[in-house]
């Protein structure tokens, strides 16, 4: 099978995850994915070995984003995998970087980093909903309801579920956390 095919590099990635599966996962998971492995490697006529290099390291490209905090979760996420405390990248442009690794600790790396960056940001859109609302509770910037407008908010008064009750918790917690700065109108014009 020529090394350089689109089909060799789609087994040599579904070997890689299977791979990482049996070394990681669960009981029933481990033993499926070496199955898998043992089948897809005799349809093929090619080892494991053979296809996944194992221990030779490459440089691999991971796209992390722009801002600091995904670094950070890179380079957690990168500990976790190599068990190395410090992480040694190239630079290949703003939002991507390049590090060596096993093509096993690669298959790894990118799934468990993408999940994590997938998360963390589900989690950072929540949490800044959430800061907005207690930003603007602290310092009181709400318009005055007509009576018209208040009468129809009192009529759809909805249950307090827990998600509710906890989502009121955590914007409460952020709002003890907000400075004390506050705004005061000017007593005179400037001349």
């Amino acid at each position: 099978m020529d090394k350089n095919s689109n089909q060799y590099e789609s087994i040599k990635q579904k070997l890689l995850k299977l791979q990482a599966l049996a070394e990681k996962g669960y009981q029933g998971e481990a033993e499926n994915a070496k199955r898998a492995i043992e089948r897809i490697c005799a349809q093929y006529g090619v080892t494991l070995e053979e296809v996944l290099c194992v221990d030779q390291p490459q440089r691999y490209e991971f796209e992390i984003g722009r801002y600091k905090y995904m670094l950070t979760l890179f380079c957690q996420c990168h500990g976790v995998v190599t068990g190395i405390g410090q992480l040694s990248c190239y630079k290949r442009s703003r939002n991507r970087i390049a590090v060596d690794l096993t093509p096993l600790q690669y298959a790894e790396l990118s799934s468990l980093f993408e999940w994590h960056k997938a998360n963390f940001l589900k989690d950072l859109a929540a949490m800044q909903d959430a800061i907005v609302e207690a930003y603007i509770n602290k310092h009181n910037i709400f318009r005055t309801l007509s009576e018209e407008e208040q009468a129809e908010r009192d009529a759809r008064e909805e249950e307090l579920t827990p998600a509710k009750l906890r989502r009121i918790a955590a914007i409460l917690a952020m709002q003890s956390e907000l400075g004390d700065n506050r705004y005061h109108k000017q007593l005179e014009a400037a001349k």
